[in-house]
């Protein structure tokens, strides 16, 4: 069976009204952050499908969003998520800092995003860049 050309799902927290939307349109994935008010608050590159390209025209507001060049990901193999029961996000509310949501994907921490961090951390990035930063392992 072959992967969707794309996939969309939102995952929720109903106490903080925050959620997760994970967006794979094609080409590429993104993760959003979205407050009670569905104001985008952070947001977070997870994958590109196929080659990363070795540049990006990041004046071409008609590519948005981007992929993520070559430099900044891991050339490890990875399946394009296909249903949202492959998500999971851990919601974590700190009295000393902004809400934080830990996505998961098939068991793997994949992406962190927190309220005013843009862009957040994906597992596939190994170098920080403009679209996500390294999440350590």
């Amino acid at each position: 069976m072959g992967q969707p050309e794309s996939f969309w799902a939102q995952l929720s927290d109903e106490g903080a009204g925050y959620s997760v939307i994970v967006e794979d349109n094609g080409g590429k994935a993104y993760a959003y952050l979205l407050d009670a008010a569905g104001v985008m608050v952070s947001d977070v590159w997870l994958y590109n499908r196929g080659p990363a390209p070795q540049t990006t025209d990041w004046s071409d507001p008609s590519k948005l969003p981007f992929s993520n060049p070559a430099e900044f990901v891991s050339d490890v193999d990875f399946e394009p998520v296909s249903s949202a029961s492959e998500l999971f996000v851990q919601w974590n509310q700190y009295a000393d800092r902004p809400i934080e949501a830990r996505l998961w994907v098939r068991g793997q921490l994949f992406a962190i995003l927190q309220h005013g961090m843009a862009p957040g951390k994906s597992r596939l990035a190994v170098k920080n860049g403009p679209l996500a930063k390294v999440l350590e392992r």
